[in-house]
């Protein structure tokens, strides 16, 4: 009996996929549990296994198209079994007005002489192993990824293997002839503003785009802005050094500390670590801080699970793993889902203040800006000492100014307070 693949939901935020490309061809059989297709959504790139055994009986919507979830993708069946037309466009339903079904088989031209990576064969008849991200990077770089020797898992083709040919191909290229003409180009008219460049929003950019506006335009928020005094963390930090490199083998940084102690603030303040789904707050059990990491495709926030009840190291640690597997491609839906609250700090940047935008559905955010000396009334007297401004966005159908400032307090609270969360 055939039956119907559609567009999955990879998250709760997620309401469209992208299919970027079919690891199985209509007629190709299919184990249960096996890579099916390649997914694109507002946060990641992942493969979709296969829920059943089978035959690939029908694609229905090629690569590089889009689809609401639940939209239908393919058609499985036992080998033999046949989908004729009608059976399809009743499968399709009232999508098909919008989404015509393709005609078997179907067949996607390539843009390109050079085959898409991911379906490709080496010379030799060998299936070419890449990952998403690497095929995408290789097309857009004009890179013949059959070609590539891959240094990732079973040989596969990495994002870094596909960089490094393409720093060997530019620093291979000829250099120009020194008596080569140089050719002039005649300045715009006066008045006209020329374009160098463009970068179009789709991808991992145009969902952020459409999450950032969607985030803007349908969220109450308000921001509250609270000074810390960071110089007892700052001490503590430098008196424990020492002891903890060799403890957790890698240095601990502010943000690790900033992380830690945010946590424990919400484990004691609630109200902060929730939810507005289906027009209810929903208040959950467990910590998962998300932790902002900039992309050059865009913004993408892992998570570190159960953060309260983790000591620095592991915070550290995880906090470390997660930004390199963002930076590389290689994050897992598991690993960006299920977040309670996010921090995102600018710090490094030199940026003191900055308001961020909320992720919905959780119903606040923190912005930690650069710690530095400042002037600081201590008692009757002024004191310079390091410190931070943090700006608390919350969504004020969920959350009122009283909680929010109480949690910002406790923030406050512990970060002066080093030794009540630094060592738990």
């Amino acid at each position: 009996m055939a039956i119907t693949f559609g567009m999955p939901s990879l998250g709760h935020t997620m309401e469209k996929g992208k299919v970027i490309e079919w690891l199985k061809h209509e007629g190709d059989a299919i184990a249960k549990g096996e890579p099916l297709v390649v997914i694109e959504t507002d946060k990641v790139i992942t493969e979709v296994e296969s829920p059943t055994e089978g035959v690939v009986l029908r694609i229905v919507v090629p690569s590089e198209e889009e689809r609401p979830i639940g939209a239908l993708l393919a058609v499985l069946g036992a080998q033999g079994e046949q989908v004729s037309e009608v059976e399809l466009q009743q499968m399709l339903g009232p999508a098909a007005v919008q989404a015509p079904a393709t005609p078997a088989p179907v067949v996607v031209p390539a843009p390109m002489a050079v085959p898409r990576a991911d379906v490709a064969a080496r010379d030799g008849g060998e299936r070419l192993k890449i990952s998403p991200i690497a095929r995408k990077l290789a097309d857009e770089l004009g890179l013949d990824a059959s070609t590539m020797q891959g240094t990732g898992p079973g040989g596969r083709i990495t994002k870094d293997d596909v960089l490094r040919v393409a720093e060997e191909a530019k620093t291979a290229a000829p250099a120009a002839p020194a008596t080569a003409p140089v050719a002039t180009t005649p300045a715009p008219a006066r008045g006209r503003l020329g374009v160098s460049s463009t970068i179009p929003l789709h991808g991992m950019r145009g969902r952020v785009a459409e999450r950032m506006f969607q985030s803007w335009n349908t969220i109450p928020r308000v921001t509250e802005v609270m000074q810390v005094d960071m110089s007892a963390t700052v001490a503590f930090r430098e008196a424990m050094l020492g002891q903890w490199e060799p403890q957790y083998g890698l240095r601990i940084s502010l943000n690790d500390m900033i992380t830690k102690a945010v946590a424990m603030a919400l484990r004691r303040q609630p109200r902060l670590n929730a939810t507005l789904v289906d027009q209810e707050v929903r208040l959950h059990d467990s910590v998962n801080v998300g932790i902002a990491v900039n992309l050059d495709e865009g913004l993408i926030v892992p998570v570190i699970f159960n953060a309260d009840q983790k000591d620095l190291g592991q915070i550290a640690r995880e906090g470390r793993d997660l930004a390199e597997k963002a930076r590389a491609g290689r994050l897992q839906l598991d690993e960006i889902s299920d977040g309670t609250f996010t921090i995102t700090n600018l710090g490094t940047t030199g940026i003191e203040l900055f308001t961020p935008i909320i992720n919905p559905p959780q119903v606040a955010i923190l912005g930690v800006g650069m710690v530095q000396r400042r002037p600081i009334v201590v008692g009757d007297a002024l004191a310079i000492r390091p410190a931070v401004y943090l700006s608390l966005v919350f969504d004020h159908r969920a959350v009122d100014g009283v909680p929010a400032a109480h949690f910002l307090q406790e923030v406050k609270r512990l970060l002066e307070r080093p030794q009540d969360y630094a060592l738990s």
